[in-house]
């Protein structure tokens, strides 16, 4: 079995350094998936699209999270700087980020 070594310290055989990082990343991957779109039955929301428009196709946010600190209560009806919105949806959770009153960014967490 052949070993490569790096400053003098043997590691483990190519092929299993490298199944490992395949592996890794297949992990990373099935647990978290970024899009610039999602499909919400016949309709789709994108990031660019209003914060107004993710309440029309998603409804309320089960979470809501400030991505920046807040001081003071803000009223339900105002945005902060940054915001992430938590959705339940299908045994997966559905985090959209606003800021400034638009999707930035549109994730999916597999639990």
């Amino acid at each position: 079995m052949r070993t490569h070594s790096l400053f003098g310290l043997t590691s483990l055989p190519r092929t299993s350094t490298a199944g490992f990082l395949i592996f890794a990343l297949m992990l990373v991957s099935t647990t978290l998936y970024a899009a610039t779109t999602l499909r919400v039955g016949n309709k789709v929301l994108s990031v660019g699209d209003s914060a107004v428009r993710v309440q029309q196709v998603m409804g309320n946010p089960a979470v809501r999270a400030f991505t920046s600190p807040q001081t003071g209560r803000m009223p339900t009806n105002q945005l902060a700087a940054g915001e992430q919105w938590q959705y339940a949806q299908d045994g997966k959770t559905i985090v959209i980020t606003i800021i400034g009153g638009r999707v930035s960014n549109i994730e999916t967490l597999y639990e």
